[in-house]
């Protein structure tokens, strides 16, 4: 998992100046709008840069399993009184000696044994970066599926404007064929007026679609990270390529799914706490390694300067006996946030169980909506090409006409947008099962 992760954070590095260059050229198909959310996506930035955080942290000198060494310098003056008696000289007495000490040392120290606190300080450390991956991962499904429902809005939007324009061309048709009509006596003004009042009805509905598909794609551009009035149009072909059962669908939900991995992870990291809290109850025992330089300057006294340098070394042992049970204490709410996310993890099973048959359930119902559909725009292409024979033949009115137009064009949208919501189910299928970002 984490090497995939990080190679696809490097070729995102790698490609991006030429995603930025050619993001938007020509038509734009769902796979290449992902690849550009890959690379732009700013939720998708952030949780990078998360993630490289967690992988910096990783390392056994952040756990405290490495020495530590300092070296420090330092130069100072005094000035004082000093008064001194020996026996040959007596009582000697010195006004205002100044001195001035220049010191430094190097120091090496180490935890030679704490409990193995910094043992599992380094586990959790692991376990943590384990853990930011999954939610690399989680924010790489919720970016995928924002793509593919804005693209999909697109993919209806642009349907949709393409039969508006459609059912304006048969209105204009209608109009003109009324105007010749009624120029040769055969049809009366109020048929050249409902065909008007019709083809003007067609041109607000084509305004409408056109606003909602400007709207649409510029939806997708802030999902993409691309210059929000980035203009194009998309791949409207959809297949349905996965075969789902609802036991499988189940079955891999409860091993695969990206949000159980990461409470399960959590589970793992509770139980190092409660490790790393019960390391205080063991003594500590630490040494430490140091040189040290001294040298003190003297002006107007009988000692001109002393200095000392050398080596020392030393062990340090400590041991909490008693602290008003904090050990204790801590140790039981240790504990108490394993429960705690024992039951977190059988709450989340249970929710993803029914979220996963939820979203079988939803899918199913969508692609038998897409057959009817299906079958209802092919009866209503019939209709409308029988009744338009008949409307020129004079056997049905400009009404019976214009219901079995209107009848054709949302039977149309209906069956576009049954087709482009079943292809999201299918995809909300993909990411509850663990299977949109292999």
């Amino acid at each position: 998992m984490r090497n995939k992760i990080y190679i696809i954070i490097a070729l995102g590095w790698m490609v991006f100046p030429f995603l930025k260059a050619q993001e938007i050229s020509g038509e734009l198909t769902l796979e290449k709008a992902i690849g550009i959310a890959m690379t732009n996506n700013y939720d998708l930035k952030i949780a990078e840069n998360q993630l490289l955080q967690a992988k910096n942290n990783n390392s056994i000198g952040n756990a405290g399993l490495w020495p530590s060494v300092s070296i420090n310098g330092g130069l100072d003056y005094s000035e004082s009184d000093i008064e001194t008696e020996t026996e040959s000289t007596g009582v000697l007495t010195y006004d205002g000696v100044g001195a001035t000490v220049y010191s430094g040392n190097a120091r090496v120290d180490y935890a030679l044994f704490d409990g193995f606190g910094n043992k599992y300080n380094y586990k959790k450390l692991q376990q943590l970066d384990e853990q930011q991956q999954i939610f690399f991962q989680q924010q790489m499904e919720n970016t995928m599926l924002d793509v593919v429902d804005a693209y999909y809005n697109v993919c209806s939007a642009q349907q949709n404007l393409k039969l508006a324009k459609e059912s304006m061309a048969i209105s204009k048709e209608r109009y003109q064929k009324a105007v010749d009509k009624r120029t040769y006596g055969q049809a009366n003004k109020l048929d050249v007026l409902n065909a008007e009042v019709d083809m003007n009805s067609d041109s607000t509905n084509i305004l409408n679609a056109e606003q909602y598909c400007v709207t649409a794609i510029k939806d997708l551009n802030v999902v993409l990270g691309v210059p929000v009035n980035s203009a194009y149009s998309v791949d409207e072909k959809i297949e349905f390529t996965k075969n789902f059962t609802a036991d499988e669908v189940i079955s891999a939900t409860m091993v695969r799914n990206s949000m159980l991995q990461s409470q399960q992870k959590q589970e793992e990291i509770t139980q190092m706490d409660l490790k790393i809290t019960q390391s205080g109850k063991y003594p500590k025992l630490s040494a430490y390694g140091k040189y040290a330089y001294s040298n003190t300057d003297y002006s107007d006294y009988a000692t001109v300067y002393s200095q000392s340098s050398g080596p020392s070394a030393g062990l340090s042992l400590s041991f909490n006996v008693f602290n008003g049970n904090q050990q204790r204490t801590r140790e039981k709410n240790a504990k108490l946030n394993i429960l705690s996310e024992q039951e977190r993890t059988q709450q989340i099973k249970s929710r993803l169980e029914r979220d996963a048959s939820n979203a079988y359930t939803d899918y199913t119902y969508k692609k038998r909506i897409v057959d009817l559909q299906q079958r209802s725009l092919v009866q209503a292409e019939l209709n409308f090409e029988q009744t338009k024979e008949m409307f020129k033949l004079g056997s049905v009115t400009s009404i019976e006409f214009r219901t079995a137009q209107q009848n054709m064009l949302n039977v149309a949208n209906n069956y576009n947008d049954a087709r482009f919501n079943a292809k999201v189910a299918e995809y909300n299928l993909l990411r509850i099962t663990g299977e949109l970002v292999k």
